[in-house]
């Protein structure tokens, strides 16, 4: 379970000059690779604006060619040759000397630095192009190919591999666990993508913590939770449980209550199975509606619309105004309800996480894998179905599979080429569908100081760069931070910020919010590290948590969510009938996809027996 191995192999030549460890003057490469070049990538932002720093350029020059090596399906190391140009050059102050070695950890490809006077535009100051090279393996003949290896695909292919079926699983990034991702900090592992599961209603989640041993760590929720005020933006506290006691909007908080209380109405008495159908007897079309039409419909005040905007920017990233009424009603429905999704405790949402990261989940069952299963750093960029079978093409090999299992979020799927074209109903979904955006930070301190005061760690934000804060310290491991949520509007302008900004600008947030209830702005402590993940930024995932309808959507198209393509299948947690968008519909969705292809597969056995005879 490993990256294929690269063949190119950099050079010293006898009486030259070594210039190792900055760079080679040889790099060499098999014949059974590919080679692959790149435009030249200069520093600009995904706005197409520039820093009018050199350093931060050429650091962001690096994170594109990152972006294009991911595309492709290659890595840093597998680079033959870089060039670089750079504006201004001075002999005494290589600005590019670090993020290079950075970027290449350790790879020394052949390089060729040009000191020029300008770039193509006068803000240009720093553009790198290279040239890569990636090992093809021979086609392969599998029963069954999965695209992707997050919990859906590995659940899948342990499933499929269960039953007795070959399989290969092909994975564009260099690790296992799709938007299962634990990242290192203050000596301990946080969840920059899912992070919570419960022991009671996400039984499959529960069940892999005891077969593979991971422990957890239950939610804090002794305390006080900070609330913006979305009526007036002051900040005020009241219980974990409880509802606010102070208020900006006279009856504000009653009138959120009611609101609140008939969408929690309304969402059980949505079908799953069938949420279109199951709408038409409310007496109203939720699908017309947006969130925000549906708050405004029931007569919800500045609270109502701002309590239920923090939902849907929690929940999914978006805006009320971008998600179909209906959509939330059914997103909800499948994790028990909105009050039991946006719990922390027994039964919540967000009761459990695990000591060593969520990302355990997906490498335990990556472990549990035959040897060999997963080829990373292999997109996909081509489905087609053949006589022969489903010819699948990925950036490093090319596979004949009987039956092919799609785990990639509908948004992506444009990312793959399908032959026949995926149906109408199908490709207007996979176009209609949304990610929001959200991201995250955590920031670490030494000490959990919001608790001395009474305060559980939870913010809840109408208007600041955090709309969201959890409390996710690992206290037996001496390890506290604070989970930090940017998502919606918030969140895409504060994307647009640079590192050091975007930091900054959510700690200040931490003391606006925090700092009355603590002595002051000034008491709360400088944090030690802290780390952070976009997830649209990612090639791969394009946002997070799940994708999600606008109005009308899914009406028209929802129907072909889970609808097979010829011998394609798809799977993944927006999928799920149950805890969409969490791992646990992530697992559960696999399962289905998995005896979905099994049962394909046995029935084609009976026919190809029943044909011999």
């Amino acid at each position: 379970m490993s990256a294929p191995k690269s063949g190119i192999t950099s050079l010293a030549p006898w009486y030259v000059r070594d210039q190792r460890p900055l760079y080679s003057h040889i790099t060499t490469a098999t014949t059974s690779h590919k080679i692959i070049t790149f435009a030249g990538q200069v520093g600009a932002n995904e706005d197409g604006t520039f820093s009018p720093n050199q350093s931060e350029q050429v650091e962001q020059a690096y994170r594109n060619l990152s972006q294009c090596l991911d595309a492709a399906g290659a890595t840093p190391n597998d680079i033959l040759k870089l060039t670089y140009l750079v504006v201004n050059y001075d002999p005494n102050n290589r600005v590019h000397r670090k993020p290079t070695t950075e970027f290449l950890k350790g790879h020394l490809p052949a390089t060729t630095l040009i000191p020029v006077p300008a770039l193509a535009s006068p803000e240009m100051l720093f553009e790198v192009e290279a040239i890569a090279a990636i090992p093809e393996a021979p086609l392969k003949k599998v029963d069954v190919v999965v695209v992707g290896a997050g919990l859906s695909g590995l659940q899948a292919a342990l499933d499929v591999q269960k039953a007795g079926y070959s399989c290969v699983v092909l994975e564009a990034r260099g690790r296992v666990g799709g938007k299962t991702w634990s990242r290192d900090i203050a000596g301990g592992k946080q969840d920059v993508g899912a992070a919570w599961i419960n022991d009671t209603n996400q039984i499959r989640m529960y069940e892999l913590c005891r077969k593979y041993g991971l422990k957890t760590v239950t939610q804090n929720t002794m305390g006080r939770i900070v609330m913006e005020d979305p009526a007036d933006g002051s900040f005020h506290t009241f219980p974990y449980g409880g509802v606010p006691e102070k208020e900006g909007e006279k009856g504000g908080v009653a009138n959120m209550v009611q609101v609140r209380d008939l969408f929690e109405s309304l969402c059980h008495k949505i079908d799953v199975s069938d949420p279109v159908g199951s709408c038409k007897a409310l007496g109203k079309d939720y699908d017309k509606m947006s969130m925000e039409e549906f708050v405004t419909s029931e007569g919800g005040g500045k609270i109502a619309h701002g309590t239920i905007n923090i939902w849907c920017k929690a929940m999914l990233g978006l805006e009320a105004r971008e998600v179909s009424c209906l959509f939330f009603l059914d997103y909800c429905k499948s994790g028990g309800g909105i009050m039991a999704m946006r719990s922390d405790r027994r039964d919540g949402g967000q009761y459990l996480r695990l000591v060593a990261g969520t990302q355990s989940f997906s490498l335990s069952i990556a472990s549990s894998l035959s040897p060999n299963t997963i080829l990373f750093n292999s997109p996909v960029r081509n489905i087609e179905e053949t006589s022969e079978g489903v010819h699948v093409t990925s950036a490093r090999g090319s596979f004949l599979a009987r039956r092919v299992i799609v785990s990639v979020p509908t948004p992506v799927y444009h990312e793959i080429s399908f032959s026949p074209p995926l149906s109408e109903t199908k490709f207007k979904l996979s176009r209609g569908t949304v990610h929001g955006y959200t991201a995250k930070m955590i920031i670490a301190w030494k000490e959990p100081w919001w608790r001395r005061f009474g305060l559980c760690g939870l913010l809840q934000s109408a208007y600041g760069t955090f709309c969201v804060t959890r409390d996710t310290s690992v206290d037996s491991q001496g390890l506290y931070a604070l989970t930090c949520f940017s998502e919606g509007d918030a969140g895409r302008a504060w994307s647009r910020l640079s590192k050091d900004e975007r930091r900054a600008a959510g700690v200040d947030h931490i003391r606006r919010a925090f700092g009355p209830f603590v002595g002051g702005e000034d008491k709360v402590p400088e944090p030690i590290e802290t780390i952070e993940q976009e997830w649209w930024k990612d090639t791969w995932s394009q946002g997070c948590p799940c994708p999600a309808m606008p109005p009308g959507l899914m009406t028209e198209v929802g129907s072909a969510l889970r609808e097979k393509h010829g011998s394609v299948h798809f799977v993944g947690t927006e999928t799920a009938y149950e805890w969409k968008g969490y791992m646990e519909g992530a697992v559960r969705s696999g399962e289905r996809g998995a005896t979905e292809v099994i049962q394909a597969l046995r029935e084609e056995g009976k026919s190809s027996a029943a044909a011999k005879l």
